[in-house]
């Protein structure tokens, strides 16, 4: 370590702190797309300075919509004119309402009790298949489609591979009753949402709508730290004989669950400025227990 002994080096759960990315993300950037840490010394990684400036700029960029891996081989200087060149504001107005793909009978349910509800509001969903088999037996001419959303009873690694096969370009969301926590960390690795079931169809807008970068609904919140697949994953590898993580996590899911919930409720009513002021306050709050449960992983890296 005497070469880098001169520089400034970060522990990773100090770097998670500083930009507001996540251990397991971080981790996960460096096995899919080579975003590696100066030095290791056992299992703790170190960055540098200059590393630390860029990973701050990349989560820039992600939080705007732009995707991970059209940033992770861009230099820093490339970055920084990513960053000034787009702002917030051009990158919402930007947006088109995402095409979506539903696989599964229970998830078709789900959207044909948000239809009588008329809780269908940021997603246009244009192809429905009963189940799995159904999806890979359909003929080549699907309608193109952004995100697909599998519901799945066993969550499993092959059945997504050939779903990815079938429609390559599209993001997909496994949505699974059972699953081993290897499956769940698998599918963390290669950064493909999965979230337990049951889920409401807010839920399901809000996830669709984070993965194609079209969060808008998100403004005027505090920035989450960790995903909905983050935080299965970081529940299913806890080892705290307290639970402690997953106290924190079951606290953090409510709270997210709230804010939507809220943000729901001023468009119902037609008056959103109360609402977006308690959106903020519940988020702030949702990110005090990011701040505890971050601050429970960097000890136990």
């Amino acid at each position: 370590m005497e070469a880098i002994a001169q520089q400034d080096l970060y522990r990773i759960g100090t770097v998670a702190s500083l930009t507001g990315l996540s251990v397991e993300r971080l981790r996960a950037w460096e096995r899919r797309y080579a975003i590696r840490p100066a030095h290791k010394q056992g299992k703790t990684r170190f960055y540098s300075k200059p590393q630390l400036d860029r990973l701050k700029l990349i989560k820039h960029l992600v939080d705007q919509g732009q995707a991970i891996s059209s940033l992770a081989g861009l230099s820093s200087e490339q970055l920084s004119l990513r960053v000034h060149a787009t702002p917030p504001e051009t990158v919402l107005h930007s947006l088109v309402t995402p095409k979506v793909g539903l696989i599964g009978a229970n998830v078709i349910m789900l959207e044909q009790q948000a239809q009588r509800n008329n809780q269908i509001e940021r997603i246009e969903v244009v192809s429905r298949w009963a189940n799995l088999e159904a999806f890979l037996s359909d003929a080549n001419e699907f309608d193109c489609v952004d995100v697909l959303i599998a519901q799945l009873p066993v969550l499993s690694i092959q059945a997504l591979e050939n779903v990815k096969r079938m429609m390559p370009s599209a993001n997909i969301i496994c949505l699974y009753q059972f699953a081993t926590a290897h499956n769940i960390s698998k599918l963390q690795a290669n950064e493909t949402p999965t979230i337990k079931w049951p889920v409401s169809w807010a839920e399901i807008e809000h996830i669709t709508l984070s993965e194609t970068g079209r969060s808008a609904g998100d403004a005027g919140t505090v920035p989450r730290t960790f995903s909905d697949e983050e935080l299965i994953a970081i529940a299913a590898e806890s080892e705290d004989p307290h639970e402690c993580p997953h106290h924190l996590i079951e606290a953090i899911h409510q709270l997210n669950a709230l804010t939507g919930y809220i943000g729901d409720c001023g468009r119902q009513i037609g008056t959103t400025n109360p609402y977006q002021s308690a959106r903020f306050d519940v988020s702030q709050a949702r990110s005090q227990l990011e701040n505890a449960l971050n601050s429970l992983l960097t000890n136990n890296v």
